[in-house]
């Protein structure tokens, strides 16, 4: 349990590494589920770290993008670029201000 304490957003199942993190609150209706979690597939605490890092970094830049759609930006149509909803998911479109 001691080496849990050094690998951030993990836990140990029968010596092999999870990572675990809570959806936030404001973007919960993107999930569903309240908690993401995964093997990291090792029984190593210093792979464990990096893996664990890795992935909060993953979801931490994700989730700063879901919040900057969500946001009601004034002047958001003057972006040269911006994301657009579609059925199929998101779709970069280049707009240029004439």
């Amino acid at each position: 349990m001691l080496e849990n304490k050094t690998v951030p957003f993990s836990f140990v199942k029968a010596g092999v590494f999870y990572f675990t993190r809570r959806v936030p609150k404001d973007l919960d209706h993107h999930y569903t589920t309240e908690k993401i979690s995964f093997s990291l597939r090792t029984r190593s605490a210093a792979v464990a770290k990096s893996r664990a890092q890795r992935a909060a970094q993953q979801l931490d830049e994700h989730w700063y993008h879901l919040r900057i759609q969500d946001v009601d930006l004034p002047g958001k149509h003057l972006l040269r670029m911006f994301c657009m909803l579609t059925d199929r998911g998101f779709d970069l479109i280049d707009r240029t201000i004439s």
